[in-house]
């Protein structure tokens, strides 16, 4: 299956949209990081990370690593101007 690509501001909304829409209603302080692109290691993985979610007594830091888990087979992200937007043999998503 092909994936979507979008910008850094689109897979935020549907990452925030999706955890939202699954989060507990008792907690109150979370949300997603931010997406960021990097380059995909191999032709199945997508091009992007996020930073790590706090840990969270209601376990949305669980629910997160679900939603990426989910969502890294259907969305790529635009490469960053100056970027090779071609897949690398090394991942570069050191920080």
């Amino acid at each position: 299956m092909a994936r979507t690509t979008l910008s850094t501001a689109q897979l935020y909304a549907v990452l925030d949209r999706e955890f939202r829409s699954r989060k507990p209603a008792a907690c109150t302080a979370c949300s997603v990081p931010l997406p960021y692109w990097c380059p995909a290691p191999d032709e199945v993985s997508a091009n992007w990370m996020i930073g790590t979610p706090r840990v969270c007594q209601h376990r949305c830091h669980i629910l997160i690593a679900e939603l990426v888990t989910l969502l890294w087979s259907r969305y790529d992200l635009i490469a960053p101007v100056g970027r090779d937007s071609q897949r690398p043999t090394r991942r570069d998503c050191s920080g």
